[in-house]
């Protein structure tokens, strides 16, 4: 597999998610109700062309074989975040846990495979961990 590189594609793909992921952070506010769970569910179709019910259920190695097989390198980030924003509002624990830990398990895997760490992905991993640990 080689590498893939269309003028302007990957840029464009990253600002539409960035203008989603804006959305999604820009209606979060901690007294009111929570964002409608369509806007996340169209964010799971329209960027990464699942539904968001398969996100939460699939296995840790269905969910790394989908990001090897159909998600440029530069999209699983996005997904981890997506994934973070999604626990961040889901109101039953249950849910709230699996989506934390595909989050840390995403952010983990993006790293080993592009060989970088970032300090945001660093605090996001702190999160995680405390809202695990406050289970």
């Amino acid at each position: 597999m080689g590498i893939r590189y269309e003028k302007d594609t990957i840029l464009n793909w990253v600002n539409e998610m960035g203008k989603f992921l804006r959305l999604l952070v820009d209606k979060h506010e901690a007294f009111e109700d929570p964002v409608d769970p369509v806007l996340l569910e169209n964010g799971y179709r329209e960027f990464f062309n699942k539904e968001r019910s398969w996100m939460i259920t699939a296995t840790e190695e269905e969910l790394k074989a989908y990001v090897d097989q159909d998600l440029l390198v530069e999209q699983i980030r996005p997904l981890a975040l997506l994934f973070l924003r999604d626990a961040l509002l889901a109101a039953d624990a249950v849910e709230k846990q699996q989506l934390l830990l595909r989050s840390k398990f995403l952010l983990g895997y993006v790293s080993e495979k592009l060989g970088s760490f970032s300090f945001e992905d660093y605090g996001n991993l702190a999160t995680i961990d405390s809202l695990l640990a406050s289970k």
